[in-house]
């Protein structure tokens, strides 16, 4: 049995505060070419600029010298319609990585609509090959809420993308994160099906089911979604059923990226965040990086995202944001000085 401490295993947090790990999480565009109904972003951020490309590069030229492992997670927007920026930093960093021993992965959050077979043999040759793609059940209810900035369907673009993917002998893994609502479940169990006929026998491709949330998005659209309330306790028995190809952690209680010291956003203006869902919120933003790859930290927000090592509280590791937000007298939200980071 893995040790643990209030719940978490001590690996977990052990590899939370390693310093010889950095997990880099990069937004190359926070555009997209998807308008789904529940997205909570705002898209008035466009792509980055090269001095930006040539920032991170120089932060991670600095970073791995000291490293064991770097992560890359590439999340947006749509992060593959900037791929050259998504191409240029990891093969950059695995280059460099090369030299110093250091060992780097990737993971991207992509709605799959640009992931040809072109971009993903590449992604792969640079190690940036685990992928997060999201489906709303099958075609007839997905193309309801995941609608392309067009207006039209992104199920068929999707499932092509995805299908030609299994047909390679590609190293790669798809979680597809199925979304559900209290009105697609019947979609789901549709497209369960789908995959059982076609992607069940491939160790690459897992599912994942979660309910929506209200994480900022159209509200009352969001609250048709999920009204009857139960989302939840559909994706609970889904998992179950599917716990098996899930690959399903049983060491302990979840730490959020936010959470740890060795994770880091960088936004695609160039401001750091902690959280990749709260963009608009001010305690979000603890920092930038300069032209020269040094970071500037507020090193009293950034401190308030790491207090849950200090309590081991399940709901502060687990989701930051959310604590904080429902227990803001135990914060000070007062001056708070900058430091200069190289």
């Amino acid at each position: 049995m893995t040790e643990s401490i209030k719940g978490f295993s001590k690996h977990a947090l052990a590899s939370a505060l390693n310093s010889s790990e950095f997990q880099l999480i990069l937004f190359p565009t926070e555009q997209c070419n998807f308008r789904c109904v529940y997205c909570y972003e705002d898209f008035e951020k466009g792509k980055m600029q090269e001095w930006l490309v040539k920032a991170i590069k120089e932060f991670i030229a600095n970073k791995i010298p000291t490293l064991d492992k770097l992560t890359l997670s590439w999340f947006g927007g749509e992060p593959l319609l900037a791929d050259d920026v998504v191409f240029e930093i990891s093969e950059y960093a695995l280059d460099l990585a090369k030299k110093y021993n250091c060992k780097v992965v990737g993971d991207i959050t992509t709605n799959g609509s640009l992931l040809s077979i072109k971009t993903l043999e590449r992604l792969v040759k640079s190690n940036q090959n685990y992928f997060q793609i999201s489906i709303d059940g099958d075609e007839s209810f997905h193309n309801k809420t995941r609608v392309m900035r067009t207006g039209r369907g992104s199920f068929d673009k999707i499932w092509t993308r995805i299908i030609a993917a299994s047909k390679t002998q590609l190293d790669f893994k798809i979680l597809l994160r199925i979304h559900v609502t209290d009105d697609n479940q019947q979609s789901i169990l549709d497209f369960c099906e789908r995959f059982n006929q076609h992607l069940s026998h491939d160790s690459r491709f897992t599912l994942y089911f979660k309910a929506i949330e209200n994480l900022g998005g159209n509200s009352q659209k969001i609250k048709q979604l999920i009204k009857k309330q139960s989302a939840k306790d559909f994706a609970t028995e889904l998992t179950a059923r599917y716990e098996k190809s899930l690959d399903i952690s049983k060491n302990g209680n979840y730490i959020c990226y936010a959470s740890k010291a060795n994770s880091l956003a960088i936004r695609s203006d160039g401001i750091l965040n902690k959280c990749t869902v709260a963009l608009n919120d001010d305690l979000n933003a603890v920092g930038k990086i300069n032209q020269d790859g040094t970071l500037e930290i507020n090193n009293h927000r950034y401190s308030t995202w790491l207090k849950g090592f200090t309590t081991l509280n399940s709901w502060q590791l687990g989701c930051p944001m959310s604590y904080i937000n429902n227990n803001k007298s135990e914060f000070d939200f007062g001056d708070i000085q900058i430091k200069q980071v190289g």
